[in-house]
């Protein structure tokens, strides 16, 4: 996993080199228009590419299909709602603005929420543990969650909105949930570190499976785009959330705490 978060955050800098941002950004965090369109089917999608170039074309499935076509704030929605109707494409249709400066307030809050939800949480590792290694290993990990999904993210095309960001902080809370569970029973005295580690790693893994199939359930069927975005973030995060924590987080605990009891057998 070390060597994997070392490629996402390579692969986070070549794309902020090549686009400025680390992560590309909804209408919400970077300004624009999204012309939302209640549809039957996505064959309707190839058609809106080549009525509007310039535009960002993305497809929401569920109970109820949408396209959304995103464009600059200087783009006419109404003539290009009309040259779509013009063509065949109708449907119940919703036009969202937002300015770029209101959008520069959303992105530097949530830059700022990041930051300092991830400030506090270090501090309450230490503060519980108390010792080094083992906040270090916690911190670790959610951190290695976290870079690698902003980079899948890029991958898959899901923009970073104000819905994603907000799954990305419930992410920093579930993958430490996992990393204390872990933490805490490793370091309890009585069995062996191995015995501990795979009893940990059976409840977080149950608890994972869980959030998963819930996760499966409101992607194919919310038909929302909001919920949608929060539930690939939370879905690719918590697939990333099970190596780091049961291979990276468990195999640094079991090698600091075997040192350890090396150390104090040397000394005897």
């Amino acid at each position: 996993m070390i060597i994997a978060m070392v490629i996402a955050a390579a692969f986070l800098i070549i794309h902020y080199v090549q686009t400025g941002d680390f992560i590309d950004k909804d209408v919400e965090l970077k300004g624009g228009k999204l012309i939302t369109i209640e549809v039957d089917n996505v064959s309707s999608i190839s058609k809106i590419e080549s009525l509007v170039p310039d535009a960002n074309i993305r497809f929401v499935s569920g109970l109820q299909s949408s396209i959304l076509i995103e464009v600059s704030n200087d783009a006419d929605h109404d003539a290009i709602i009309k040259k779509l109707a013009e063509n065949g494409i109708t449907g119940p249709t919703s036009v969202r603005s937002i300015e770029p400066a209101l959008s520069d307030v959303f992105w530097k809050q949530a830059q700022l929420g990041i930051i300092v939800a991830f400030i506090l949480m270090s501090i309450t590792i230490f503060i519980i543990f108390r010792s080094v290694a083992p906040s270090s290993a916690v911190i670790f990990a959610a951190a290695t969650d976290i870079i690698i999904t902003a980079a899948l993210m890029n991958v898959f095309g899901i923009p970073l909105s104000l819905a994603s960001l907000a799954a990305l902080l419930t992410l920093i809370g579930y993958s430490v949930d996992t990393d204390v569970l872990l933490t805490t029973n490793v370091l309890k005295e009585g069995s062996e570190i191995k015995h501990r580690i795979s009893s940990a790693m059976k409840t977080g893994l149950t608890m994972t499976a869980c959030a998963l199939a819930v996760l499966i359930v409101m992607i194919l069927f919310s038909g929302s785009i909001v919920l949608q975005q929060i539930g690939y973030v939370l879905f690719i995060g918590l697939l990333v959330d099970v190596p780091a924590t049961w291979l990276t987080n468990a195999g640094l605990l079991r090698f600091k705490l075997e040192s350890d009891r090396k150390k104090e057998m040397s000394k005897r």
